[in-house]
């Protein structure tokens, strides 16, 4: 579906083209010929925020916003290690089991509360509380106990070793609130962070506009503010560009980009992430309840074909494992080729379903352009073995409850990655994770796996463990693992300072201005 674990990584963008080109109908400029710091940024994009609770945050318009309001303990810089966030240093005890956490002083919230532990310890509480329904909280599962022993440190007690919690201290998820707006009920309702933006207004559907937060402590926005505009076409995104009605626009259809040759008025940026696209299927229904089934689908679909089709073959076929740290054979454990339909054909007789079957296969409309184009040509590629997709296309806030509620046979998803293979799955195929549900389906051979590599440093351990995984992950086959496709930024001449990341997060609008 959608997450993002919003991950603050380094860049390997490349800029191909640019060039000028004629103006169709398009958004009006909104440029008020400001620049430096006065100027706010105009940013583009076909999806809207669905939830204003960084805990519940699945969709990836959501998490790039949030991640603008708030603040995490760790963050990470342009190359991916960690740094300090709200948090200035960390220590980790001999045995693995707790870790002490020097809290940044002189912060405050935007409503003027000054932060101290008291909110930290609020906040991860909150994630853990079953109550909140937080998605986030097996990024938490090793924790025993929060513990704030003075105002501006944080303690936390674990049941093992966590090779992965500072990393996923650092994703949106697990953003940092106001103890008082947690007791006041008001999180979902208005934004409150400590981040370099300030929540202003928020016209559902239309536009998002928030202010540069001149106090923030890792220094102020080089901007004005950001106002996000939601256009539900990718091409009148381009339009508008071309017109100079934004500062940036993110389209995911590189056939779009084609349109951009010869135009003087923005650069391209083509931006590999880790971002990657399957077909989930619910191995708790009908035919897919049997292993070979599951099996036979990931042989039929052709990821080349789809590619070529979808992408003009600018996407990389990947297997269940996207980081590049961990690198494996995309479909070992999975019995046969790419596109092997013959071999898919003699599963599925195998497992007595040689006419095949129908699948209710749900479509998420609103946050990538090329969804639809993708679930048709995995309708026509599985209708050569007798499976046939019946689409459901669906917004945003349709899809995500009922894909949350594993609402469907097969949903068409593009999810979010990580460069740490157990905080790409902890949450799907753990025994207790918080999104077990549209996972389709339990193995305790990969609770198992995730939890032992979770529970090591040893480099080498690990990659062996979570090249099982992958392995396992190809056998039981819940999901068709499909490829990693480009994010398309479109930036106008006179912005500067903006960068993009892996993890398609926009933390580096702070550091963008126009000149």
């Amino acid at each position: 579906m959608t997450r993002i674990p919003t991950r603050r990584w380094g860049v390997a963008a490349a800029i191909l083209a640019l060039g000028a080109g004629a103006v169709a109908c398009s958004p009006s400029p909104s440029s008020d010929a400001k620049t430096g710091g006065k100027a706010e940024l105009v940013v583009a994009r076909t999806a809207d925020v669905d939830v204003l609770d960084p805990a519940r945050a699945t969709a990836f318009a959501t998490n790039q916003t949030l991640a603008l309001v708030y603040d995490q303990l760790v963050d990470t810089d342009a190359s991916g290690k960690l740094v300090p966030g709200l948090a200035t240093k960390w220590t980790v005890a001999a045995d693995g089991k707790s870790v002490t956490f020097a809290l940044r002083k002189g912060v405050k919230f935007h409503h003027g509360q000054s932060f101290t532990s008291a909110d930290a310890k609020a906040s991860l509480e909150r994630i853990l509380d079953p109550k909140t329904a937080s998605v986030d909280r097996s990024y938490l599962a090793n924790v025993s106990a929060v513990d704030a022993p003075d105002a501006h440190t944080l303690k936390l007690t674990l049941k093992q070793p966590d090779a992965s919690l500072l990393t996923a201290l650092s994703y949106t998820g697990t953003s940092i609130l106001s103890a008082a707006d947690i007791k006041a009920g008001t999180v979902d309702k208005k934004p409150d962070g400590t981040g370099p933006y300030e929540w202003k207004t928020w016209k559902q559907g239309q536009q998002l506009d928030l202010a540069a937060n001149k106090g923030y402590w890792g220094g102020a926005p080089k901007n004005a503010g950001v106002q996000f505009r939601v256009i539900p076409d990718e091409a009148s995104i381009v339009s508008g560009m071309k017109a100079g009605s934004f500062s940036l626009g993110i389209v995911s259809d590189p056939a779009l980009t084609k349109q951009l040759a010869n135009s003087d008025r923005m650069k391209l940026v083509a931006n590999p992430t880790l971002d990657y696209h399957v077909l989930q299927l619910n191995g708790r229904r009908g035919p897919l309840k049997k292993q070979a089934v599951r099996q036979a689908i990931g042989c039929a679909v052709n990821r080349k074909d789809a590619i070529d089709t979808v992408y003009f073959g600018k996407a990389k076929q990947t297997g269940p494992i996207v980081s590049p740290a961990y690198s494996y054979d995309p479909l070992k454990g999975l019995g046969c080729t790419d596109g092997d339909t013959a071999a898919a054909k003699r599963m599925l007789a195998k497992a007595g379903y040689a006419k095949g079957f129908h699948l209710k296969t749900i479509v998420m409309t609103g946050q990538y352009s090329t969804s639809t184009n993708l679930a048709q040509v995995l309708q026509a590629q599985l209708k050569k073995v007798n499976i046939t997709l019946d689409l459901d296309r669906q917004q945003t806030n349709v899809y995500v409850p009922n894909w949350s509620k594993a609402n469907f046979d097969a949903a068409v998803a593009l999810n979010g990655g990580s460069t740490d293979p157990y905080l790409q799955y902890n949450r799907y195929f753990t025994t207790d994770g918080s999104l077990k549900v549209p996972a389709g389906l339990a193995d305790k051979k990969l609770d198992s796996l995730l939890r032992r590599a979770n529970a090591t440093t040893d480099e080498a351990t690990r990659k062996q463990l979570f090249g099982e995984l992958s392995e396992q992950l190809d056998t039981d086959s819940p999901w068709v693992w499909l490829f990693r496709n480009q994010t398309y930024y479109l930036q106008a001449n006179n912005l500067t300072g903006f960068t993009a990341t892996p993890s398609d997060s926009l933390e580096n609008l702070r550091t963008a201005g126009l000149s």
